[in-house]
């Protein structure tokens, strides 16, 4: 037993004593491979724009600088709804406009909401958002307005890998050179295995997300509203910067993105969360108008005129689902 034990402890010692020259060597010849998460490559924010333009957040990888005071704020205002989504709802003047609409259609609601959209967010971000911080806000109507990031390509980490890098553990490993080594050996083995970098979001996660969305969002009773992502993408005219740090392949960007879209109108359907089907509704307006007016160059994001339109939907379909118009007329708590 004693012979086992001291075979144990030599090789033990002589485990330790290997990492550390291997530290020591990784060290002295300069090696480093960043692990840092808000590092961590995605089509935007690159990782400059994340440090000049985005708090680190240990959950949501990222967060406006403005996050946590606005969540300050409406913690006291108690917010009747909230649109949760990417920059096509940071930026977006949607949310605004919708409300000014619904004010105006009744002066004397009192209809209270916010935006609490970031930039580059996909629906992992997203699903951890509204278990962390808005389900403590009591709202009784959430927005959901996501797909875009999520079926961009990650350069080597999934997102929820990303949210492994976040552990209690993380800081220690992020002061090792070995721990760097490993990670860069183990993403360049992934690489190969799979043959190509993973999507943020895998199509079966970025339904699980949603899933989750619309039964958190109910436990808590608030209604779940998913909004389809538009677009004025069209085959063949696809802006061609997305090929180089978004897409595989320039001609995928059509049929991917109508994949993800109608898995949010599948999710909608199987847990009974109000569907707004913006991408419908956008196919069915004149394709000039949709590229020239409504979108800006990228087919992503809205114009003024494009959030206007999207308002303008989101109210007509407000005023077609009776569970909406009881929760915004319910009296403010």
């Amino acid at each position: 037993m004693r012979r086992i034990a001291l075979s144990l402890g030599v090789l033990t010692a002589s485990l330790v004593v290997a990492l550390l020259l291997a530290e020591a060597v990784l060290r002295a010849v300069g090696f480093s491979f960043g692990l840092a998460p808000e590092r961590v490559e995605f089509g935007w924010p690159d990782p400059v724009t994340i440090e000049s333009l985005y708090l680190s957040d240990p959950d949501l990888f990222w967060v406006s600088k403005s996050y946590y005071g606005d969540l300050q704020r409406l913690s006291a205002e108690r917010p009747r709804i909230l649109f949760l989504g990417d920059s096509c709802t940071e930026f977006g003047r949607y949310p605004r406009l919708f409300l000014e609409r619904m004010r105006a259609a009744d002066p004397r609601a009192e209809i209270r909401g916010d935006k609490l959209g970031v930039g580059g967010w996909s629906s992992y971000q997203g699903l951890q958002q509204l278990k962390r911080d808005v389900l403590p806000l009591r709202p009784r109507i959430v927005t959901f307005y996501f797909g875009w990031n999520d079926h961009w390509i990650g350069f080597g980490v999934e997102d929820v890998d990303v949210h492994w890098l976040r552990t209690p553990a993380f800081p220690a490993l992020e002061r090792s050179r070995v721990a760097h080594l490993l990670l860069k050996a183990r993403l360049a083995w992934r690489a190969r295995s799979d043959g190509d970098r993973p999507d943020r979001v895998s199509p079966e996660d970025f339904r699980a997300n949603l899933r989750e969305m619309a039964r958190l969002a109910r436990a808590n009773g608030i209604v779940p509203v998913f909004l389809t992502a538009p677009t004025s993408h069209e085959r063949g005219r696809e802006p061609a910067h997305l090929a180089y740090r978004w897409l595989r392949r320039l001609g995928d960007l059509v049929p991917l993105h109508q994949g993800y879209v109608a898995i949010v109108r599948e999710v909608a359907g199987d847990e009974g969360a109000v569907l707004c089907d913006l991408a419908a509704r956008f196919e069915g307006l004149p394709a000039d108008d949709v590229r020239e007016r409504y979108f800006r160059r990228d087919g992503i994001h809205p114009t003024r005129a494009g959030d206007a339109k999207i308002a303008e939907f989101l109210q007509q379909c407000f005023d077609r689902e009776p569970e909406l118009r009881a929760a915004l007329a319910e009296p403010a708590v």
